[in-house]
């Protein structure tokens, strides 16, 4: 049998006032953002360039109308379990679809700047640093999100506090991995990559250098991290009862680190036009722009324009 945590939680029991229609707002806001991404990608698909990235900002802003739809509901039924724990779910699993997504863009944008990274040893360490990630965050996710949904099938004081632990480090892991463009960013811009000519995909492919670019993956990575930074600081704090919530646990904390930050996100990503920024040529092509000369250093091969898709 499910029960309703006696806990407060972020953003508290949703009412039909002002939980429908500040949701309903949020949810036609991210559904706007999804059917301009499907134009742009349909777009350049007609224009023979596949951009596999937006189908990510395609999917978080449904997922994101899918999380506020079901708040929506949720607020007509405050005692219903199932759509508690259909929020609480929908609501960690969105943000990591964004996370995932600034870190390809960081990666892409390393790979452009330092193309060497294409070739012997240095190609396994840079692809399996961010495969690493990668999995590290699906582990975290997977972590974090089962003790939530045990969470309300137990009254177990002993078990509760050992979940609340669990979203502890779940919570500050996700957190890290939300400030990691700040790292990686500055890695990459300021490094020297001498004795290398490139015409390797950002570079060459779209309007605005390597600066730009930083700065685009910057900004989402401030809001991102803010947000995550947010909640992991909360799940650090006493526990509080549901009829005596704290500030942080307030209706407008909650849409404003979740929803607020990740729009603007998502925003930010599709004004700056992020398909045309940091599209890649095929792997094929990508290698190809790059041998090995007799000297050591890494020459530029003549690559034509035929090629538009692109990969991760």
């Amino acid at each position: 049998m499910a029960f309703l945590t006696p806990m407060a939680l972020l953003g508290g029991i949703p009412s039909k006032i002002p939980d429908f229609p500040a949701s309903l707002v949020l949810a036609l806001l991210f559904l706007s953002i999804a059917i301009t991404n499907i134009i742009i990608f349909r777009g350049n698909l007609s224009k023979g360039h596949k951009f596999k990235l937006s189908i990510f900002m395609i999917g978080f802003s449904m997922s994101r109308v899918a999380t506020l739809s079901l708040r929506c509901a949720w607020s007509f039924k405050p005692t219903d379990v199932d759509l508690a724990i259909a929020n609480q779910v929908f609501n960690a699993a969105g943000v990591v679809a964004l996370y995932i997504l600034n870190l390809m863009f960081c990666h892409r944008l390393f790979r452009a700047r330092h193309p060497s990274v294409e070739h012997g040893t240095r190609r396994k360490v840079f692809y399996g640093s961010f495969a690493a990630v990668y999995t590290l965050i699906g582990l975290t996710f997977v972590t974090v999100i089962a003790p939530t949904i045990w969470s309300f099938f137990t009254q177990d004081t002993e078990l509760l506090r050992k979940f609340l632990t669990i979203r502890k480090v779940g919570g500050t892991v996700l957190a890290f991995i939300a400030f990691l463009p700040f790292i990686i960013v500055p890695i990459t811009l300021f490094t020297p990559h001498r004795n290398i000519e490139t015409s390797l995909g950002v570079e060459k492919r779209s309007d605005g250098g390597f600066w730009l670019k930083g700065l685009i993956i910057l900004v989402g990575a401030f809001f991102l991290a803010a947000g995550a930074g947010f909640r992991a600081g909360v799940s650090f704090t006493a526990p509080r009862l549901r009829t005596n919530p704290a500030w942080y646990h307030s209706r407008a904390a909650y849409y404003v680190t979740f929803f607020a930050f990740e729009y603007i996100v998502v925003l930010w990503f599709t004004i700056m036009r992020v398909d045309e920024r940091f599209s890649v040529y095929d792997k094929e092509d990508r290698l190809g722009t790059l041998k090995d000369s007799s000297d050591g250093t890494l020459k530029r091969a003549d690559v034509g324009e035929e090629g538009k898709s692109e990969s991760v």
